[in-house]
């Protein structure tokens, strides 16, 4: 990404808060100055949207709520906001902004999110929900009902056939299906199996690998039944043949006086 700010910069933990170049010390201090006051002030005069939508099981505030919220508390302050759509590998996501017209600026970074299929649907609703939990979050915004922690004690841990199809990773700098990654892991591909084991891969990610592995041993679990099974059905075959050549060829009956002489 390229730098376009060069002036100094103060941090706010991962927060960076600078102002534009060739403004004078005590100008970009006045400017910083009000942006946080107005930033304060927002925050003081924002009312929660309504949660007037209806999601999986849950009630929220969409964008429009969100953005609408924003803009009534904003409304007698000087500042404002830049979501700036950002794509790398197969991440997308906003990069968020909060400035002033005096040229004090909160950079808030990235947030971004991995996509399962490249395709502009799943780019344009990765965008949208990262649009709204990120100003969510910078502005206290409780944009949905708080069910985070019943939904992730109660939803699945893993993702169908058709979530993994798509789902890519980095492997050697570059983006790989993830499947194949983990095919190569199985046959021993050291870098592979590097890959599969980073503690560091996002949580999605790690939610595929973790599918990819629970199919791989159900198969394992279905295919040794399926063995068990098939030995079962030819030790009852062996049997029937047994039974089947017994009564073709019956054993003779020895006579008791072969032998005796008359």
């Amino acid at each position: 990404m390229v730098q376009m700010l060069e002036s100094p910069a103060d941090w706010i933990g991962q927060i960076c808060f600078k102002s534009i170049s060739g403004l004078k010390p005590e100008d970009a201090l006045k400017a910083k100055l009000a942006l946080m006051s107005a930033f304060v002030n927002v925050q003081k005069k924002l009312q929660q949207p309504s949660k007037d939508k209806q999601g999986y099981g849950y009630k929220y505030a969409d964008l429009n709520g969100v953005i609408k919220a924003i803009q009534e508390a904003s409304e007698d302050e000087d500042i404002a906001y830049i979501q700036q759509p950002i794509t790398v590998g197969g991440q997308t996501g906003i990069h968020n902004y909060l400035l002033n017209s005096q040229g004090a600026i909160f950079d808030f970074g990235s947030y971004l999110l991995d996509i399962g299929s490249p395709n502009p649907q799943e780019y344009g609703k990765a965008l949208t929900y990262a649009r709204r939990y990120s100003i969510s979050a910078i502005y206290g915004i409780a944009s949905e009902d708080d069910t985070d922690a019943k939904e992730f004690n109660s939803k699945p841990d893993y993702m169908t056939p058709k979530e993994l199809k798509g789902m890519t990773i980095n492997y050697d700098g570059k983006r790989k299906d993830l499947t194949e990654v983990f095919a190569m892991a199985m046959a021993g591909d050291e870098l592979a199996k590097q890959v599969i084991k980073d503690k560091d891969n996002s949580v999605n990610s790690k939610i595929a690998i973790k599918s990819i592995s629970a199919i791989y041993e159900f198969s394992k679990g279905l295919l040794k039944d399926r063995d068990k099974e098939k030995s079962k059905q030819d030790a009852e075959d062996q049997k029937i043949r047994e039974i089947v050549d017994g009564k073709k060829n019956p054993t003779k009956k020895k006579d008791p006086f072969d032998g005796i002489k008359a």
